[in-house]
């Protein structure tokens, strides 16, 4: 699934295991938010202010409504119209939801129905019921709506996506389910629902693994000087309380790696494979199996912290790449050392949300050789810096490339990337602007 401004999002739908029956499965349904200026543009007011432009509208499966005048907008056409699906009394529909967009976390419902949440993150859950859940970007919810609504308003009913943390502008009315084909008004539109509902993830407790997994003692260091602390630094100078541009950083600095020299070929090809510390990277040489421990603070005491941080008042969806994660604990306030891990079969995903003033206690296993991101959204957070990398068994891999007789194939790919670098991106002057990922 690629989340991005400027781009159209399609999913890769892989047909796992579930944890209930349904009748009719729907395509997936990809809500976003959508800007009208280009995301170039936009990079610069992000990095220039504490807050990344808001979003202009909403979008379901590409489509959606935004008020504007024609004589204002040569691009205001006036073909207006919502997605819309068809249910039949008594089908159970299962649906795979993403957030596919870029900024800001998603309250969603849909007015008349109840819904059965199945798996998150393509893990399967123990089913609850519930009618309203919190989508963050990149999480996926697999859902089963049963067509079972009363008809005492109508046929017709609204599906709902807003900002989680209070109105906005933008109408939260993203779609339509229709029961009755011919019935082509519009839905009975209910007083407003679920303002200010929160930005918090679905209680992790409530996410139940299928498949049970037990949490072994963790092999790193877990002192608060280990802790990743979300934050922003004035750039380039980082003391400078002058400077008007900012970067966001998740460890010891802004996130930057060089476009010209990828992780991998450093580990797997270079001679030298240490890091600089723009790269941020962490170093897990440990052995197959062993588990590690990370804490995410979106909450701690910025006169602490050399250089000087703010902490402006955010969620912000924290993406692991090469594994999922377990959530040993998720909540609002300090982490303290007194908090107690869920170490028996805690919720597992890939992306979660660190909490607005909270903490997020992750843990995952190391069995995976590589250069792992882990970071925010690419746009606006991560490609300002808010991003580290996991080395992982550094020692293993370019044996596992040669093994699975793909390191001749790597190196060819890395020098012609190399050769257009330098004789294209070079000679024509192009600038890296942002993170480098």
């Amino acid at each position: 699934m690629q989340t991005a401004t400027d781009l159209w999002a399609r999913p890769l739908v892989i047909h796992g295991p579930s944890s209930a029956n349904w009748d009719v499965e729907l395509k997936t349904w990809l809500i976003t938010d959508w800007y009208h200026a280009d995301a170039f543009k936009l990079y610069y007011y992000e990095i220039e202010t504490p807050r990344a432009a808001p979003p202009d509208s909403m979008l379901l499966n590409g489509k959606g409504i935004y008020n504007c005048t024609p004589a204002n907008d040569t691009r205001c056409t006036g073909h207006d119209r919502l997605y819309e699906v068809n249910f039949n009394q008594g089908t159970r529909y299962k649906i795979a939801i993403a957030h596919t967009g870029t900024l800001r976390t998603q309250t969603f419902w849909i007015d008349g129905h109840n819904f059965t949440v199945i798996e998150n993150d393509f893990v399967p859950i123990e089913p609850y019921v519930t009618n309203v859940i919190t989508l963050g970007i990149g999480q996926r919810y697999e859902i089963i709506v049963e067509a079972n609504a009363d008809f005492k308003n109508g046929t017709n009913f609204w599906i709902h996506s807003q900002y989680c943390n209070g109105p906005t502008l933008m109408d939260s009315r993203v779609g339509i389910i229709r029961y009755d084909i011919g019935n082509i008004s519009d839905p009975y539109t209910p007083p407003p629902q679920y303002q200010d509902y929160g930005c918090a993830d679905p209680d992790p407790n409530s996410l139940v693994p299928i498949v049970k997994r037990k949490v072994g003692n963790r092999v790193n260091g877990m002192d608060p000087d280990d802790y990743l602390k979300i934050g922003l630094e004035a750039w380039p100078n980082a003391s400078d309380p002058n400077s008007r541009i900012h970067k966001w950083v998740l460890k010891d600095v802004p996130m930057l790696v060089d476009w010209e020299d990828p992780s991998l070929k450093r580990l797997a090809l270079d001679k030298n494979s240490t890091f600089s510390l723009e790269t941020q990277p962490i170093t897990l040489d440990f052995d197959t199996g062993e588990w590690v421990y990370f804490v995410i603070t979106n909450n701690y005491t910025v006169d602490g912290v050399e250089p000087a941080r703010t902490l402006p008042q955010s969620v912000h969806p924290i993406h692991l790449h090469g594994h999922d994660f377990v959530i040993l604990a998720q909540g609002e306030g300090i982490f303290t050392s007194d908090i107690v891990p869920n170490l028996d079969n805690p919720a597992r995903r890939d992306v979660a949300n660190c909490p607005l003033n909270g903490y997020l206690w992750i843990a995952f296993q190391v069995n995976n050789p590589g250069a792992w991101l882990m970071h925010c959204h690419i746009a606006w957070h991560a490609s300002d810096g808010l991003s580290i990398q996991y080395i992982e068994q550094p020692s293993k891999i370019k044996d596992l490339l040669e093994n699975a007789d793909v390191l001749g194939e790597f190196s060819k790919t890395c020098d012609e990337w190399t050769d257009w670098y330098t004789n294209v991106n070079e000679k024509t002057g192009t600038l890296q602007e942002d993170s480098g990922i």
